[in-house]
C-alpha cells in the first residue's frame, strides 16, 4: 500500500483499540490517504487493529471448537462496521479486503441498500466473513432475517456516528446496538468515529450504544469495561489524546468541528435570484475543474443543473434517491472530468471521497457548523489546498459570523471583480490564497 509509518491518529488509535476498551475518536473528515488508493488515515486507525483482533479472536474460536471436534461450526462473525452512507461502505469495505491477502478477502463483506440483498445473504453465507461493513437499514434487515448473525460479534464501530444518531436510523441502530455482542462472553467493544465528535454525540451514543451485560464477565484484563479513550485529531495534525477510564466519562465540553489544515474559507453576499449565476462566476474566478455545489434538498439539484447548462457549463448532480449504478456512474464521470461542478445535498455526500474535488461552493447554507465542517472535508484533503465559497442572502450574514466563532476559523466577505474573487477591502483578516488562487479568467 506504500505505507512507510503510521500518522498520529493512527499512532494514538491502533494500541487503544488492541487493548479492547471503547474508544472515541475525533479527526477532521479527509484526513489524508493513506496511499495512492486514497485511504482514509481515520479509517485505517480502527480498521487496522479491528481486523488484527477479528482475526486473531477467530483463530482462537477455530482452536477452541476444534478440540471439541467441532471446527465446522468456527467462523463467527467478529466485528460490525456501521457508516450513514452506501459510497463510504464500499470504500471501508474495499480497504478492509485490500488488507487481507486475495484467499482471504472474503472475509470482509459489505451490506448495503440498493444492492440485491438475496445476493448479500448468499455472499454471507458461503463467505462466513469475519466483518461486515454497511448501512443501518440493511444491516437491521439482515439481523432481523437472521442471515447476519451479530450476537458474537464483540466489536461494533460507528463511522460518521454523528450524522448515525440522526431520527430516520433511530429504530435500526436499535437493532443492531441491542444485537451486535450480545452473546460476546468478555462483553462488546465499541469505537466511535466522526470529524464532529461533539460531548453530546457521544453521550448520545454512550446511551443507545450501552451493549446489554453478558451473562458471563471474563476476568481477563483484555475484557473491555465501559470507559472511553477520547481521541481528539485536530486539523493542524496534532493529536491531543485524553484517556477517561471511568464509566461513561466522556468529558466536559463539547468538541469543535475539524476540518483539514490547508482549507480557505470566504463568502458571497447574493441576492436569491442570482445565486445560480454566483455559483458559475465563482467556478470560473478560482478557475475550479471539479467543485462541489451543496443545496439542502434535492428537490431543486435538477433545477440548478439546467440553469447552469444553459451558460454552457458541464454539470452533474447527485441525488438520495439514485440507485448504485447510476450513483458510481455519476462520481467516475466527474473524478474523470466530465463536470466541472456536481450538484449535491447532504445526504448524497456523505462520506464521499473525491480527491480531485479542488472547491465547495455552498450554495445554500448549512444548517449548522457540523454540517459546515463535513461539507467542507470534501475538498483540500490529504494535505492539498481547498477553497470553501458560501452564498449569502442579506438576511443571513450573522450565520457566516455565526460559523466562524463556532469554527474557529476566518470566514471572510468576498467580492468578484474582473473575474478575480477576493476579500472585500474592509475585512483585512481575508484569505490571501483565494485570492491569489483567483486568476482572471473569461465568464
Amino acid at each position: 500500500m506504500g505505507i512507510s509509518e503510521p500518522t498520529q491518529v493512527q499512532d494514538a488509535s491502533i494500541p487503544k483499540v488492541l487493548k479492547g476498551g471503547n474508544v472515541a475518536i475525533q479527526c477532521y473528515t479527509g484526513s489524508g490517504k493513506a496511499s495512492s488508493s486514497h485511504f482514509y488515515h481515520h479509517t485505517l486507525a480502527y480498521l487496522l487493529p479491528v481486523l488484527s483482533l477479528a482475526l486473531q479472536r477467530a483463530e482462537q474460536e477455530f482452536e477452541a471448537l476444534s478440540s471439541r471436534k467441532k471446527a465446522a461450526l468456527a467462523g463467527s462473525l467478529q466485528a460490525v462496521v456501521v457508516v450513514p452512507s452506501r459510497e463510504l461502505a464500499m470504500q471501508i469495505a474495499r480497504v478492509g479486503q485490500a488488507l487481507l491477502p486475495p484467499q482471504a478477502r472474503g472475509c470482509v463483506q459489505q451490506a448495503i441498500g440498493g444492492a440485491n440483498i438475496n445476493r448479500q445473504m448468499e455472499a454471507i453465507k458461503q463467505n462466513k466473513p469475519l466483518m461486515v461493513v454497511g448501512t443501518p437499514g440493511r444491516l437491521a434487515e439482515l439481523s432481523r432475517s437472521g442471515a447476519l448473525q451479530t450476537h458474537p460479534a464483540g466489536i461494533l464501530v460507528l463511522d460518521e456516528v454523528d450524522q448515525l444518531l440522526a431520527v430516520q436510523f433511530r429504530e435500526d441502530m436499535t437493532r443492531l446496538t441491542e444485537h451486535v455482542g450480545r452473546k460476546c462472553p468478555a462483553g462488546r467493544q465499541t469505537i466511535l468515529v466522526s470529524a464532529t465528535l461533539t460531548q453530546n454525540a457521544v453521550f448520545s451514543s454512550v446511551q443507545a450504544a450501552q451493549p446489554s451485560q453478558p451473562k458471563q464477565q471474563s476476568a481477563s484484563p483484555s475484557a473491555p469495561q465501559w470507559g472511553w479513550d477520547d481521541l481528539k485529531f485536530s486539523a493542524g495534525d496534532t493529536l491531543n489524546p485524553a484517556t477517561r477510564s471511568s464509566a461513561g466519562g466522556v468529558g466536559t465540553a463539547d468538541a469543535m468541528p475539524l476540518m483539514p489544515p490547508k482549507l480557505e474559507h470566504g463568502w458571497l453576499l447574493v441576492d436569491r435570484r442570482h445565486r445560480v449565476d454566483a455559483v458559475r462566476r465563482v467556478i470560473h474566478a478560482l478557475n475550479s475543474h471539479r467543485a462541489l455545489v451543496f443545496m439542502n434538498f434535492q428537490q431543486r439539484l435538477n433545477d440548478t443543473k439546467y440553469k447552469l447548462e444553459v451558460h454552457k457549463m458541464a454539470v452533474g448532480t447527485l441525488s438520495g434517491d439514485m440507485g448504485k449504478t447510476e450513483r458510481a456512474n455519476m462520481l467516475r464521470r466527474f473524478a474523470r472530468g466530465d463536470f466541472r461542478a456536481l450538484i449535491v445535498s447532504d445526504v448524497a455526500a456523505r462520506g464521499l471521497d473525491l480527491p480531485d474535488c479542488d472547491a465547495v461552493i455552498n450554495l445554500e447554507l448549512p444548517s449548522d457548523a457540523a454540517h459546515y465542517a463535513h461539507r467542507a472535508g470534501r475538498t483540500g484533503r490529504a494535505g492539498r489546498d481547498g477553497v470553501v465559497v458560501s452564498l449569502a442572502e442579506p438576511s443571513e450574514t450573522f450565520v457566516m459570523k455565526k460559523l466562524a466563532r463556532r469554527l474557529g476559523v476566518p470566514i471572510p466577505e468576498l467580492r468578484i471583480q474582473g473575474g478575480v474573487i477576493e476579500p472585500i477591502p474592509s475585512d483585512p483578516s481575508a484569505a490571501a490564497a483565494i485570492a491569489g488562487s483567483g486568476a482572471a479568467v473569461e465568464e
